[in-house]
C-alpha cells in the first residue's frame, strides 16, 4: 500500500476521532507529546514483553512499530473521555485538524520503519520527515495558546 494513502487513513482517522469527542487541542496535543516521550523510553523495552506474554508476532509492520505509534496516541485516546471541550464547530474542525497533523507527524518515523516504501514514496515520506520540526513546533504552539485561552467555569456562590 501507498504511504501516502496510509498516512491519509490514518489522519482522517485520528480526526474524525477528535472531531466527534469534541475535546479541546491544548489538552490532546500535550497528551500526544508526553506519547512521543514515553514512545522514544519505553517502546523497546515493551515491545518484547507484549510479544512474550501475549505471543503477539508482527512481522509487517513489525511490532516494534505498532507498540511504538499505539505508545504515542495512547495518553491522547485516554483523555478522548474526559477533559475540556469544544462548544462551536469551528473550533472543532481546527482543533481535530491540529491534533490528526501532530499525532501523524509524532508517529511518522515509527510508520515508515513499519512498511515498505517505493521510490515515489520514499520521496514523499522524506519530505514529510524534512517538515517533522516544523510541524511539530507549530503545533505544540497552537496546544500551548488553546490551553492559555481556555477559560474554567467560575463557581457560583451559594
Amino acid at each position: 500500500m501507498n504511504i501516502i494513502t496510509v498516512i491519509l487513513i490514518i489522519v482522517a482517522s485520528l480526526f474524525l476521532a477528535a472531531y466527534f469527542t469534541k475535546r479541546r487541542f491544548g489538552v490532546l496535543g500535550l497528551a500526544l507529546c508526553a506519547g512521543s516521550v514515553l514512545s522514544a523510553m519505553w517502546a523497546a523495552d515493551v515491545t518484547p514483553f507484549i510479544r512474550d506474554v501475549t505471543g503477539i508476532r508482527l512481522l509487517a509492520p513489525p511490532l516494534a512499530s505498532v507498540v511504538a505509534v499505539c505508545m504515542v496516541l495512547l495518553p491522547a485516546i485516554l483523555l478522548f473521555f474526559s477533559g475540556p471541550t469544544y462548544h462551536k464547530k469551528w473550533q472543532r474542525i481546527i482543533g481535530a485538524a491540529a491534533f490528526s497533523v501532530l499525532a501523524t507527524t509524532l508517529a511518522l518515523p515509527y510508520i515508515g520503519g513499519g512498511l515498505s516504501l517505493d521510490a515515489a514514496s520514499k520521496d514523499a515520506y522524506d519530505l514529510l520527515l524534512m517538515n517533522r520540526d516544523v510541524i511539530v513546533t507549530g503545533a505544540i504552539a497552537y496546544a500551548l495558546i488553546d490551553l492559555l485561552t481556555l477559560k474554567t467555569p467560575k463557581k457560583s456562590e451559594e
